[in-house]
């Protein structure tokens, strides 16, 4: 081959770009995932719960579906490397938790596509996780950050827990041989060195020692009465120490002491209000409230610290606000929500709104 033809087919295809470029639609508001799908990404007109006249309390803000939601909008280079080498592959298949440490950076626990998504917003790149310890990742299910950023994977299929450092190295392995059965759900209190993971078929929390690795205890067993659990999934740690639990089969989210003594319960099951379909991701905001995603309702519920319903917002669809089967939900220190919108293939972006003084 070639130089001169080699040259010529490199200004042929950049003409052929430069031609095309409008058609690709360099103002679109809207990047196309998996399966066709697309989510809106600029905000679209105030979708806000509850709806007006009354004070807002969640405000959508925008999906994530691939790296070009927070990469913006494609450039003529990016569009004429991407013709010779394809679109980098980082959809999502079926995202069922969601990390956002202090630099922004989104983790996605997607275990349909075995790998940790991270999507770097303030550098606008996209990168993943499908090793850990020289072996390729086979259920990583759920995933938790501590106060110093490190990642902690759950892999239900090799029975592991990881923590990788900021960097992405291997800090430590949690789980020996035959102590969990098929780890989901994980929760990590920095302040009193604690890991919980909720190991599902054993209808129990493992607690582990975040200094050594060690098994310092189990609670609970399965049952019906507090403290008892039936299938037991997502875990979250409030700021007093207290573990949020969703009791999934059970159908309520339990709140327990650090050392697991029962405290109080929100939810059953049923098709009330208040009611719980099927309980997934379980979150706090800096107000204390207590979010849950239900998987059944396709909505997020929200509730006080007494276990009052305030609020719910979602429904079934494929629209901004709507669910398909939600999973693990995150609220960052500026009440920023993401939910793992599993089948919908995204996460959804919400703000939780304050309630302004009084003057």
């Amino acid at each position: 081959m070639t130089n001169n033809f080699i040259y010529k087919r490199f200004f042929l295809a950049a003409l052929c770009l430069a031609v095309i470029s409008p058609v690709l639609g360099e103002d679109e508001k809207t990047s196309a995932g998996a399966a066709g799908q697309s989510a809106v990404t600029s905000e679209p007109a105030k979708l806000v719960w509850p709806p007006p006249p009354l004070e807002p309390r969640v405000r959508y803000l925008k999906s994530i579906v691939t790296s070009d939601d927070i990469r913006g909008k494609k450039g003529f280079w990016r569009k004429f490397w991407e013709f010779f080498r394809g679109p980098q592959v980082d959809a999502m298949i079926k995202p069922m938790a969601v990390a956002v440490d202090k630099k922004g950076r989104v983790y996605v626990a997607d275990p349909a596509a075995k790998r940790i998504h991270i999507f770097e917003t303030a550098r606008k790149k996209y990168r993943f996780i499908e090793s850990v310890d020289k072996q390729f990742l086979q259920f990583p299910i759920n995933i938790a950050l501590d106060s110093a950023d490190n990642l902690y994977i759950v892999d239900g299929e090799r029975k592991r827990v990881f923590a990788l450092t900021p960097a992405g190295k291997l800090k430590r392995i949690f789980g020996e041989q035959g102590q969990l059965q098929r780890p989901s759900g994980i929760a990590v209190d920095s302040r009193r060195k604690l890991l919980y993971v909720a190991d599902t078929p054993s209808h129990d929390i493992k607690v582990f020692s975040l200094t050594d690795g060690k098994l310092n205890k189990t609670i609970g067993r399965r049952g019906v009465q507090p403290g008892e659990f039936n299938f037991p999934a997502w875990l979250t740690v409030g700021a007093e120490g207290h573990l949020y639990v969703t009791d999934s089969l059970n159908g309520r989210v339990q709140t327990l002491t650090p050392d697991g003594k029962p405290l109080s319960s929100v939810g059953k099951l049923g098709d009330g209000s208040g009611n719980f379909s099927s309980p997934k991701g379980i979150a706090l905001d800096s107000d204390g409230h207590l979010y849950v995603t239900d998987a059944g309702f396709d909505n997020t519920q929200i509730f006080d610290k007494q276990g009052k319903l305030l609020l719910y917002f979602g429904g079934s669809g494929q629209a901004p606000g709507l669910f398909w089967m939600p999973a693990g939900i995150f609220i960052d220190h500026k009440d920023t929500i993401y939910i793992a919108d599993s089948y919908n293939r995204r996460v959804q972006i919400y703000q939780y709104l304050k309630e302004k003084a009084s003057p």
